[in-house]
C-alpha cells in the first residue's frame, strides 16, 4: 500500500468527494438516479455556463486564489479549478498561509524539529517557524529594533522598521507585517509602542501595544486575537518587565534616528502611495513561486481593471515575502 493509500485510509474524512455525496443522496441500490443527480449537481461547477458573463474574471481569481495559497492549478481543467477553488475556502486562509510558511522553512533545512509526523496543531507550526526565523535575526536587523529585555527564555523587541518587523513577527497575522498594506506598520509605529514577545525555547509570540493618545493597551496572540494578558502563555516574572516597557512615553518613532525614519518612511508611505487598490477580496498575495504562470495569466485578460489587480499581484509575490492578513487593531 501506497503512502498515499495508507493515508486515505488513516483519514477517511479528508478521502470525501463530492460524487460520494451524491451517492449517499441516491435511495437507489443500482444509482438509478445518479446520472440525473449528476447532471443537476454537475451544473453548479460548469464555469462557463454558471458565470457565463464574467467568466474569464473568476476563473483569473479562481487560480489566484488557489496559487496564493500554495495549491498547484497545473493541469486542472477550467471546472476542476473552480471545485478546488471552492474546497479550498472551506479553511481559514490562515491555515495555508502557515502550512507555506512551514514548508518553506523546512525545505531550506531550518526547522530544528524535522520531524513532520510529530506536528498536529498549527500553533506547533507557529512555533516552530518562529524558532526558524529566530536564525535569521543577523547584524543588518541589529540597528532596527530594540530589544527591551531579554533572558534565557523570552526576548522583547520594538520593531523600529518594517523589515524587523517582517522578520520579528514572522509566522503571525498581524498587519504590522503585512506586506500589501504596510502603512498600518507606520501607524503603530507612529502613534505608541509596539512590542513582540517571543518564547526562544518554544516559539510562542505575541505582540503588546499601547496608544500614546488614548492610553489604551492590547495584546494580540499569533493568530491576531486580541486576549487578556492573564490569558497568555507567559512566566509570572516577565509581569514587572512587561509593566515597565509600557510606562514609556516614547513612540516607535520617537526612539527612531533620522536614518531610521527615513527607511519607513521609504518602506512604509512612499511604498502605499504607489500601490492601486485591489478588489480582490479573498485571496491576499502569498508565498508563491509561480510568477510566470501568472504573467501569463494577465496577457491572456483584456479587462483592464483584472489586469492591474494581477499585476499587483504578481509584484507582491516577487518580493518572496510571506505577509500577513489581519492586523493589530
Amino acid at each position: 500500500m501506497s503512502r498515499l493509500d495508507e493515508l486515505k485510509k488513516q483519514y477517511p474524512e479528508l478521502n470525501v468527494s463530492l460524487f460520494d455525496v451524491l451517492i449517499k443522496l441516491d435511495s437507489s441500490k443500482s444509482y438509478k438516479y445518479l446520472p440525473l443527480l449528476c447532471k443537476i449537481f454537475g451544473k453548479r461547477f460548469n464555469m462557463k455556463k454558471e458565470f457565463s458573463e464574467n467568466f474569464s474574471e473568476i476563473k483569473l481569481e479562481a487560480e489566484i486564489s488557489l496559487i496564493n495559497k500554495g495549491i498547484s492549478t497545473n493541469n486542472l481543467s477550467d471546472n476542476e479549478l473552480y471545485v478546488f477553488h471552492t474546497l479550498s475556502e472551506f479553511f481559514s486562509q490562515d491555515y495555508f498561509f502557515t502550512m507555506k510558511e512551514f514548508i518553506h522553512y523546512m525545505d531550506k533545512n531550518q526547522i530544528e524539529n524535522n520531524d513532520v509526523t510529530s506536528y498536529s496543531t498549527i500553533d506547533e507550526l507557529r512555533g516552530a517557524i518562529t524558532l526558524a526565523s529566530i536564525k535569521e535575526w543577523n547584524k543588518e536587523l541589529e540597528g532596527q529594533v530594540i530589544s527591551e529585555y531579554e533572558d534565557n527564555i523570552w526576548v522583547c523587541v520594538r520593531p523600529l522598521t518594517f523589515s524587523s518587523s517582517t522578520k520579528y513577527g514572522a509566522g503571525t497575522r498581524w498587519c504590522t507585517t503585512y506586506q500589501k498594506e504596510k502603512n498600518y506598520f507606520e501607524k503603530y509605529w507612529r502613534q505608541g509602542i509596539l512590542v513582540y514577545f517571543i518564547n526562544k525555547k518554544t516559539g510562542y509570540k505575541f505582540a503588546g501595544y499601547r496608544d500614546l493618545q488614548n492610553k489604551e493597551m492590547s495584546f494580540w496572540n499569533a493568530a491576531d486575537n486580541r486576549v487578556d494578558y492573564l490569558d497568555l502563555e507567559i512566566d509570572d516574572y516577565m509581569f514587572s518587565h512587561v509593566r515597565k516597557i509600557f510606562s514609556s512615553d516614547m513612540s516607535n518613532k520617537n526612539l527612531s534616528s533620522d536614518e531610521i525614519q527615513e527607511q519607513v518612511h521609504k518602506e512604509c508611505i512612499d511604498e502605499y502611495a504607489k500601490v492601486m487598490p485591489i478588489s480582490i477580496e479573498e485571496p491576499e498575495p502569498a508565498y508563491v513561486e509561480d510568477v510566470p504562470r501568472l504573467e501569463r495569466l494577465i496577457s491572456q485578460e483584456t479587462d483592464v481593471m483584472v489586469m492591474a489587480r494581477l499585476r499587483e499581484a504578481a509584484r507582491e509575490y516577487e518580493q518572496m515575502i510571506i505577509p500577513n492578513e489581519i492586523g493589530i487593531a
